[in-house]
């Protein structure tokens, strides 16, 4: 099989039930990373699923109240040291991000097992990593057990949280080096899904880059919108 290969994983939203779909989502990042890396052979390209593993889950009371004690005491900390965040900066970095993933301890497991299942038999030379996916992808690789064997993946992140202020209180902070080849991380100021924050990184494998777009919908958070913007194009994919 020809080189690249790539996995992709998607965020919240159900989207394993619309990616055999065509035309649809999946065909929309498929067709532009053909194009960008001159890939040929679709079986290049795999799509990670991992919804089902949310049917079981049933966040309620307790969890949300614990989810939002842990992010709010970790504001209040934050706060005093640091006296411009103020309560509005709370609220517009609140996380919406799915409660299950962040406060089930083995619900993270079966996830981080299931990639690690991906990687392993798909062998991908990219991760594309979309909002929740960016979330799971630094987890698995900032844990310890995963200090080596990635060495050769170029993980590619968009519409991350990890940038948000109040999101650092569920993950390894300050900002880990991971151990792969390379992290890109396009960012979206006008992105409303609590991730048009920049991810605070200066590590030697590390970029950020820059591809604003306000499609005019409320959320510009558009997984096809990062992987196709010019900058995405000039400084990742034409790098490969």
């Amino acid at each position: 099989m020809e080189r690249p290969r790539i996995l992709c994983i998607h965020g919240i939203g159900g989207q394993d039930l619309t990616m055999e779909n065509i035309p649809g989502w999946a065909e929309n990042w498929r067709n532009a990373l053909k194009q960008h890396l001159d890939i040929r052979n679709d079986e290049n390209i795999r799509f990670m699923k991992f919804d089902s593993h949310f049917d079981n889950q049933d966040a309620g009371v307790v969890d949300y109240a614990k989810f939002i004690g842990k992010t709010f005491l970790d504001f209040l900390f934050k706060r005093r040291s640091n006296k411009m965040m103020t309560i509005k900066d709370w609220m517009d970095d609140y996380p919406d991000m799915v409660v299950e993933y962040l406060q089930d301890a083995k619900l993270k497991r079966i996830l981080w097992d299931e990639l690690r299942e991906h990687i392993s038999s798909h062998r991908p030379d990219i991760i594309y990593a979309h909002s929740l996916g960016s979330l799971l992808c630094y987890d698995f690789f900032s844990q310890d057990e995963n200090r080596t064997g990635f060495e050769n993946i170029t993980l590619v992140t968009a519409g991350s949280q990890i940038g948000s202020k109040l999101i650092r209180a569920h993950i390894k902070f300050p900002i880990v080096q991971l151990p792969i080849m390379k992290w890109y991380n396009l960012n979206n100021d006008r992105d409303l899904v609590f991730a048009g924050r920049n991810i605070l990184a200066s590590h030697p494998n590390f970029k950020q880059v820059e591809t604003y777009f306000n499609d005019n919908w409320p959320a510009n958070h558009d997984g096809y919108r990062y992987l196709n913007h010019h900058k995405a194009v000039s400084e990742v994919w034409r790098t490969f």
